[in-house]
């Protein structure tokens, strides 16, 4: 009977060792995969995860990590202040066993674009050297089957496309130069082995930015309503998305790095046409008394009233009682409203929504900026590129037509309800997918990445 209660413990044990391991395998497997969406796992869990004996342990680290890839790993009001949009969980209190991590990851379609793009840039960083060796350098004329493992790494950086296959062109020598340049090297437009490693300085600081705007998705909520407005801060760009099939795109100009715009979550809920635009105090106690004191009856050109007081009921008065010339910033107590017309600062329409920022989309008078190049110069409302479209969009969908065009003929400010709150996002992403599903990457307007890259 012993020998066989002593057979029982060697066959039982043997089965809970294979047991053990084929989770510890499976655990090994399931962080691995985590590492491709941007989240390092720690040496410690990677420990825990070879040795843990323990289901308990197994579950804090699964319980842990699938927090991490549901809410994110930082705590954005340090890593990114300014951000006040919401996310939700979906997640049970305790996952179950290694749940599948399509099932946790933020589901709107951008966030595989960005983890695919990631992926990408991490096999060019473990390529390079293997298919750029010291000595290969690549001059114009030349002919080598590198020249068109280069033109996939330049897309994948997002700094060329397009480029000539199989011959080194005066147009990579064109993109080669320009990088060189900015990194100090001679400028000579051929790639060797010291632009090699310029390109692989450029491919890890991708990858950080990255993993950084990996986070800032998953700050986001899970799932994303439809319709919605998105303002792409960073990406100067505006766009309402009615179904997963039907997006709108309009320019945008958005706030300078003095007056950002913020990044926030609410809902439109009205259209005006012939908007009145109220003047924020820190603007009218500036810019514009700068400009009545440089050119006199500047204010009444421009289509002003004065009212005494910020107090609703206070009184207007006359442009001309007032002594601008002796006001400054400090003494300025003034309200300032532009009435609609040709040169209202908001043009004929805005969009609005509850904030506590005084922000809006709106309409411009002078569209001609939209085609320069710079894009941050507002006061931090958006100013949105053929916003008409937009609002006829809406309108549309809303069977608020009739009512639009009504109101367009006239010229005194008129406020439309709509019948259904739209959703409104206003974002900062410094890589983004564009309409192609291309990953973009743009400048930092308002050197917000800095301390959430130096994390990863």
């Amino acid at each position: 009977m012993r020998h066989i209660t002593f057979a029982f413990i060697i066959i039982y044990s043997s089965f809970s060792l294979a047991n053990q391991e084929k989770s510890g395998n499976e655990l090994i497997q399931w962080l691995s995969d985590l590492s491709r969406h941007g989240i390092d796992i720690s040496s410690d869990h990677w420990l825990a995860s070879v040795e843990s004996q323990s289901d308990n342990r197994t579950q804090e680290i699964v319980q842990l990590y699938s927090n991490y890839l549901d809410r994110g790993r930082l705590d954005k009001r340090y890593f990114q202040p300014g951000w006040t949009i919401p996310n939700q969980s979906e997640l049970p209190g305790t996952p179950s066993a290694l749940p599948p991590i399509e099932d946790i990851q933020p589901s709107i379609p951008e966030y595989q674009y960005l983890v695919d793009a990631l992926n990408d840039l991490q096999s060019w960083r473990g390529l390079a050297y293997q298919i750029f060796p010291n000595n290969l350098v690549l001059s114009e004329g030349d002919k080598h089957p590198a020249v068109s493992s280069l033109n996939a790494w330049l897309l994948s950086l997002d700094l060329a496309k397009g480029l000539p296959d199989n011959t080194y062109s005066q147009q990579h020598k064109d993109v080669l130069s320009s990088i060189q340049q900015e990194y100090n090297l001679i400028p000579d437009g051929r790639l060797g082995p010291m632009t090699r490693q310029v390109l692989l300085l450029i491919t890890n600081q991708r990858i950080r930015m990255l993993k950084a705007n990996l986070e800032r998705i998953r700050w986001l909520p899970k799932k994303l309503p439809y319709p919605r407005v998105w303002v792409d801060i960073a990406g100067f760009m505006t766009s309402y998305k009615s179904s997963p099939q039907r997006t709108f795109y309009f320019k945008t100009i958005v706030g300078s790095p003095k007056k950002q715009t913020p990044v926030l979550k609410s809902n439109i809920e009205n259209i005006t046409v012939n908007p009145i635009w109220k003047v924020p105090h820190s603007i009218a106690s500036t810019s514009l008394l700068q400009q009545q004191q440089k050119h006199s009856g500047f204010l009444a050109r421009e289509g002003f009233r004065v009212y005494q007081s910020w107090d609703p009921k206070s009184p207007e008065i006359p442009i001309d009682s007032v002594d601008w010339n002796n006001l400054s910033e400090q003494s300025f107590s003034f309200r300032l409203e532009q009435q609609p017309g040709e040169l209202n600062r908001l043009g004929q329409f805005k969009l609005g929504f509850r904030n506590n920022y005084s922000v809006y989309l709106h309409d411009t008078d002078k569209p001609e900026l939209f085609n320069g190049s710079n894009l941050s110069l507002s006061f931090g409302c958006a100013r949105v590129d053929n916003i008409e479209t937009l609002i006829e969009t809406i309108a549309l969908d809303q069977g608020l037509m009739p009512v639009l065009n009504n109101y367009r003929q006239s010229e005194t400010p008129q406020k439309i309800h709509l019948n259904k709150k739209i959703p409104i996002y206003i974002v900062y992403f410094t890589a983004w997918p564009d309409k192609t599903g291309r990953v973009r990457f743009r400048d930092d307007i308002y050197q917000l990445d800095n301390e959430l890259i130096s994390w990863f």
